[in-house]
């Protein structure tokens, strides 16, 4: 959820509705409000309605909601004889920008733009990594011709706020948004810049304005540009925001862009989409007509025609969120409302039950448990340092002690002997859990695999006493004798090492732990060790 603050009774004045009203509305558009001042209240927005983050949006669904509108909001688009110039800048390849005129301010308004640009930011922009947005005055632009280009570090200008001029590097350096945001986009000394076509500086994205271009309650008419690293997502945050400056009384002024990928923006793209009103039906367990549906689809202010058992749809640029016929049946049982949703008497045919995997886990427990071996839990979250061959690696650990994920239950295990070298000996130790692993067969390269470690160290261990055990509780947990074949691994002592085998697949392994490897381990006492595939098993 995404939370935004409101003066209230600015709020109730555009919606023309009680507290209770809203309160209900907003309820069925999955949003929640809580009065947190006197005059101020806190609303609660789902993060995929972008377009409700400022009142305006707000307005439009309400509106949609209540039936004072339906369909499309349409908004009043005039070109204009402004240009934007889009150069190659590679950090940040992709801008676009627009124009908004006769969009009134003042303080309480200046405070929304602001809080918008930041929710969107937050959102949409991925803490500008991905979208930043400039909001300018347009008439403290002195040209028609806007360039997006690449500047040098010791370009000057003055930053938002300040009354001195200062270079790139220092806006980095000395304020709050460059030391934030300062290192996302720099590249070989480098940083994107919004700049009039005679080089004067209006921006340094996603960094901070120029105070020439500065908000205030004279405001009138905005430029406004967009950023980033993604062509669609830039465009969609243009598409928003002119749409709810023009749902709150503002003309969208088209703009040209000399670039690769648009010749004019905003886009405000609209998108079609066909839905079967059986499917809708089936899966909201409702049985409404294709013309209801309709109706319900433009409360929620997109267009629709029925045709036959279908709908044909179309959807507005201020709704990023709808994509495919799930979206759809989402806003139809929005505007249908959830309060009139029945429920149904639920007949449970049969108890749950557990997973393979879980029962075969606690079976392992209980038979490691009976074999005297104590359990222990370690975390997910390792460290390279004692790792070994391929496993993930954290990219921003909280803390470097914890900057990878195991891949194994071994190392986990003898980095805990390492620690509990003081403890009665023997001691006899198992865990059940979790490690991730190299795959072929995964999307991302890596997957989970739940396994089982038994680990002895002493004074004298041997191979031949814990392979008894993991032979016995093997058996013990799929009736069947396993294998052990000779495994010579970098790890284990030669020649005291096997894989274990069942059904020709591999189980595990078992192994007494090299000196080497204790020695890495500053473990002074021997050790052996077995893990045990527990998903393989389930596979025999």
């Amino acid at each position: 959820m995404v939370t935004i603050n409101l003066k209230e009774s600015r709020l109730m004045n555009l919606l023309k509705i009680s507290e209770k009203e809203l309160e209900d509305v907003l309820f069925d558009l999955k949003s929640e409000i809580e009065k947190i001042g006197e005059d101020e209240i806190s609303v609660e927005i789902n993060a995929d309605r972008l377009d409700m983050l400022s009142p305006e949006g707000i307005k439009r669904a309400v509106d949609g909601l209540l039936e004072r509108r339906l369909g499309e909001a349409k908004y009043e688009i005039v070109n204009t004889e402004y240009t934007l110039i889009v150069d190659d800048v590679k950090s940040r390849p992709y801008a676009l920008g627009a124009i908004v005129y006769d969009f009134k301010l003042d303080d309480d308004r200046l405070k929304e733009i602001i809080q918008f640009q930041e929710k969107l930011h937050d959102t949409i922009g991925r803490k500008r990594k991905k979208v930043a947005i400039g909001i300018h005055d347009l008439h403290k632009i002195d040209q028609k011709v806007i360039r997006y280009k690449e500047v040098p570090l010791d370009a000057e200008f003055i930053p938002l706020h300040s009354t001195t001029k200062m270079k790139i590097s220092e806006v980095l350096l000395n304020t709050e948004q460059g030391k934030i945001y300062g290192n996302i986009s720099i590249r070989d000394n480098y940083s994107p810049a919004i700049v009039q076509d005679d080089g004067n500086i209006l921006s340094i994205p996603p960094v901070i304005n120029s105070d020439k271009t500065t908000l205030d309650v004279n405001t009138r008419d905005l430029f406004i540009d967009v950023t980033g690293t993604n062509f669609d997502a830039v465009a969609q945050t243009l598409d928003i925001l002119v749409s709810n400056f023009a749902e709150g009384g503002g003309k969208i002024g088209i703009i040209k862009v000399i670039s690769p990928f648009a010749n004019k923006s905003p886009l405000l793209v609209h998108n079609n989409i066909s839905v079967n009103s059986i499917q809708v039906n089936t899966r909201l367990g409702l049985n409404l007509s294709a013309e209801e549906m309709a109706k319900y689809i433009l409360k929620m202010r997109m267009d629709a025609k029925v045709n036959n058992d279908s709908l044909d749809i179309v959807i507005p640029q201020y709704r990023i969120d709808i994509m495919t016929y799930a979206d759809i049946s989402e806003d139809i049982a929005m505007a249908y409302g959830y309060r009139n949703f029945k429920l149904d008497n639920v007949h449970v045919a049969e108890t749950g039950n557990l997973l393979y995997i879980t029962r075969l886990e606690r079976a392992f427990r209980e038979l490691a448990v009976g074999s005297s071996f104590q359990e222990i839990f370690n975390l997910i979250l390792a460290n390279t340092d004692y790792l070994y061959g391929d496993y993930v690696r954290v990219e921003n650990p909280i803390s470097m002690e914890y900057n990878a994920i195991r891949n194994s239950l071994i190392w986990v295990m003898l980095n805990f002997l390492s620690k509990n070298q003081h403890a009665r000996f023997p001691i006899k130790i198992f865990e059940v859990g979790d490690v991730v692993v190299k795959s072929n067969t995964s999307d991302t390269g890596f997957m989970n695999s739940s396994r089982a470690c038994l680990a002895i160290m002493d004074s004298k261990v041997s191979y031949e006493y814990l392979q008894s055990i993991v032979h016995q509780i093997i058996y013990n947990l799929v009736g069947k004798e396993a294998k052990y074949i000779r495994e010579d691994k970098e790890y284990f002592i030669r020649g005291r090492s096997s894989k274990i085998v069942l059904a020709d697949k591999e189980l595990g392994e078992i192994g007494e732990i090299s000196p080497e490897f204790l020695v890495k381990f500053n473990i002074k006492y021997p050790v052996v060790i077995s893990e045990i595939y527990l998903d393989k098993i389930g596979e025999v």
